[in-house]
């Protein structure tokens, strides 16, 4: 470390950075597993297709994980912090307790994770007081959970503000709605003031029948809404407006009223409120130029946080 560079500093300057969290996972040809949780994961290339993953030149296992010819990414889930913490401890023995499958590598992959990766060790790179694990992407999947973060040596809960809406009473004066694209097209329900986003007076869970979640679970969709969208009055009416995306579970159900709608024919003129037209309208512009941000405000005035903006 140079002199000019304080350590603790340093380390504080970098840990403003903030990411998700990993817990790289391979098996020795012997049959010992080893795993490691890990921030410091990056996207390299498409094509081909790699990734890279830090470990410190000092970590419990190094030579196993210079010798091993794969490994796996699981990107944790907002629920998965004990199995972060668990993964960052030495002198254990990591897989006792933790449910987990082979995957087709023969890597460990963690349960109701957001998204893994199994890989091929393409190349280990020595550098400074760490080793790069380069992995060719060879079988992935992805889910609709929130994502767990971490900045400023301290996790990062994108679920928050939903569970301090699952703690609230169902209010009759705040409805909780949601943005959800799938496979791009648009939930849109059809009412008889017109169209509007799928909406409830909770968030709840996918088992919870009376929440937003679990009504569009019941219709055959598994929604991850991990990003506010807007919050803003409409009369006496509190909006909470999610945005995410959805896959199907099952086969949808018959429903004259949740259609799925393509992005570029959305009845923008046939919405039941203006505020929601209006609100879809920033939605498609954002979508097209890549930045995102919070609506805060009412129907007809407010302010728009830009939260990020990002290139193709």
């Amino acid at each position: 470390m140079s002199e000019f560079l304080d350590p603790l500093e340093l380390r504080r300057a970098l840990g403003c950075f903030a990411t998700g969290v990993t817990v790289i996972t391979t098996k020795l040809d012997d049959g010992t597993l080893l795993g490691f949780t890990a921030n410091s994961f990056s996207s390299v290339s498409l094509e081909p297709p790699l990734v890279t993953v830090c470990i410190a030149a000092s970590a419990a296992g190094i030579e196993g994980w210079r010798q091993t010819t794969r490994f796996a990414v699981n990107i944790l889930s907002d629920e998965q912090q004990e199995i972060s913490s668990h993964f960052a401890r030495r002198g254990i023995d990591k897989f006792a307790d933790t449910t987990w499958q082979p995957s087709r590598l023969g890597n460990p992959l963690l349960e109701n994770t957001v998204a893994w990766f199994d890989c091929r060790m393409h190349q280990v790179i020595p550098m400074g007081d760490h080793d790069i694990l380069v992995g060719r992407i060879e079988f992935f999947d992805h889910t609709t959970r929130s994502p767990l973060g971490f900045v400023g040596g301290a996790y990062l809960h994108f679920g928050l503000l939903r569970q301090a809406l699952d703690a609230m009473p169902n209010r009759r004066d705040l409805r909780v709605s949601a943005v959800v694209e799938i496979d791009g097209k648009l939930l849109l329900r059809r009412t008889a003031a017109g169209y509007a986003v799928p909406s409830a007076f909770r968030l709840g869970g996918r088992e919870d029948g009376s929440g937003l979640l679990g009504e569009l679970a019941a219709a055959g969709y598994d929604a991850g809404l991990p990003y506010l969208f807007a919050v803003y009055e409409d009369g006496p009416i509190q909006h909470i407006v999610h945005r995410g995306q959805a896959t199907r579970i099952h086969p949808r159900q018959p429903n004259d009223e949740l259609l799925e709608l393509p992005l570029d024919g959305l009845p923008l003129e046939s919405m039941a409120s203006r505020a929601e037209r209006v609100m879809l309208e920033r939605f498609l512009e954002e979508r097209k130029s890549n930045v995102s941000g919070i609506y805060v405000g009412d129907a007809d005035t407010g302010t728009l946080l830009t939260l990020a903006g990002g290139s193709g």
